[in-house]
Parts: structure tokens; sequence; C-alpha cells
């Protein structure tokens, strides 16, 4: 049954205390930040920021954020050292030694880039629709388009799609229609490559997240802690919170019951060294 995280803390703290080191990963828009009509406008808050700058210098936490945005964009907008920047749905991972980039999908950049060319021109008619390229998705944002337009908006996205063949699959997430390599890489698989290379440390992953795409990565970790950020109740997670401000809550509370234990902690048993990996799927 989904239980409310921030009411639940004692039996998160009992987690805690039996895994030593802590795995998290955190979604961005809609869980660090609130969804804006405008993606380029959304930004993490000074005291978001503050609290994610703590934890990334916690030797017994290592913090990734995973988005349907691409790397370069989610770390432009984070910029922060010892942290992990897993963008386009976890398709490519940045950061502490990490470079990978899901070679199918990478692959598939120029027959993407002719897709996103047609989802152009067949919806420049219609007022507030933004196509986004990714570099190895393709996002259709519809957030301000008129609610009598999405129908046809749709169609037009899926026939485009189909045109494309095997090739491509397509995501429906929060007012917008995303274009995705059809590979068996998702968030889920980003998370648990990324757990294997904790090596013979085993961290509690707690997982928070408000999308779709997010439940591929929460069916993946049944003995982590799993955390769907608003939304319905039909999800794979355990925990729910209502918004980016009750997940701000609980990272200060992480980084709280992290400091005080940290002198009773042997550090360097519990820190997560990830090897330089060359980017090839095993």
């Amino acid at each position: 049954m989904l239980k409310p995280l921030l009411q639940s803390l004692a039996e998160v703290e009992a987690k805690l205390r039996a895994a030593g080191s802590v795995a998290l990963f955190l979604d961005f828009d809609g869980t660090l930040a609130p969804i804006a009509d405008d993606p380029a406008s959304v930004q993490l808050t000074d005291a978001v920021r503050a609290a994610l700058q703590r934890l990334a210098e916690q030797e017994s936490i290592v913090t990734t954020i995973i988005s349907g945005r691409a790397v370069e964009d989610l770390y432009v907008r984070v910029r922060m050292e010892n942290i992990i920047y897993s963008g386009n749905h976890g398709l490519e991972i940045f950061g502490r030694g990490f470079r990978f980039i899901e070679p199918e999908a990478d692959a598939r950049r120029d027959h993407l880039s002719r897709v996103t060319e047609v989802l152009r021109g067949r919806l420049e008619r219609f007022q507030g629709v933004l196509v986004e390229d990714k570099g190895l998705t393709t996002a259709v944002h519809y957030r301000q388009a008129d609610d009598r337009d999405v129908p046809a908006i749709e169609q037009a996205v899926r026939a485009a799609v189909a045109a494309a063949g095997a090739w491509f699959r397509l995501n429906s997430g929060r007012e917008v229609f995303e274009v995705v390599p059809r590979t068996d890489w998702h968030k889920g698989a980003a998370v648990k490559w990324l757990l294997e290379r904790c090596g013979e440390d085993k961290p509690l992953p707690i997982y928070f997240g408000d999308d779709n795409t997010d439940e591929d990565a929460f069916a993946v970790l049944p003995d982590g802690l799993t955390v769907r950020v608003g939304g319905p109740a039909a999800t794979c997670a355990q925990y729910t919170v209502p918004g980016p401000a009750e997940v701000y809550r609980f990272l200060i509370w992480l980084n709280d019951r992290v400091v005080a234990r940290s002198a009773a902690l042997d550090a360097s048993s519990h820190q997560f060294q990830p090897r330089v990996d060359n980017g090839q799927r095993e």
C-alpha cells in the first residue's frame, strides 16, 4: 500500500541504519523543481540547491539526478561536482568518472533528427506547441496549446512516429509526447547499471520521481525506497509525497540524519567508488 513518506520516517531511518550508505536518485522537473509551462524557465531554488550541495559532500551518499532532459541541459541547471547526471531517461550518464551513451540510441541520432523536422513541419500550425530536440530523444510539449488542439497534435505525432517504422516508440508524459529510440534501455536499466558499479558496497537505493517514465525505476527497486511525487495512486512506488516542497523537506531530513551518525561510521568502508566506464553496455 502506498504510504505518505513524511509520516513514515521512522521506518525509513531503520532502513538507513541497516544499509549504512545511500544511492539517491532524483528526477528533476516535478520533483526537485515544479513543472513550468516553459521548460527552459525551470530552475532550482537556492534552498534546494543548498540541500543538494550538502548531500553531495556526504561520503556515504551518492546522488544521481535522472531526467528526461538532455544531460547537458541537466548539468547547466544544477552545475555541481560529485553528482552523477543521467539524461534522456537514462540513455546518457555523466559524472563521477562515468561516461555512457546507450549505443543504439546514439546510432539513431540522424534518423531522429529527420523525424523531428517532420514533426516541426506538421505542428507549426498549432499555437503553444514546442518541439524540443534533445539529441537522443525528441519532446513535443503541448502544455501551452489549446485543449481543443490536443487530439490533432497527438494524431500528427503518432503518424510521424509510425512512419519512422520500428526505430522509435512514443511515450506520453505530463502534457508532453516523447519520441524515444526503441531499445531495452530506460530509467530502470540506468539505475541497475549504476548500482551494479557499486562494487561490494550495497547502498540503499532511494528514488524520487513524478512521471510515468519513473515507474521503470520503481519496478527494479523492490528492496529500495521508492517515492512517487504527486500523481495518481496507481504506481509501483512504496511511498508518496505531494510535490517538490516535500522532496526538499526529505532531503534536509536525510542530510541531518547522515551528519548525526557520521562520527559512528567508517566512511571509507561505505563509500561508493564508481569505476570509469568506457561507455559500452555489458
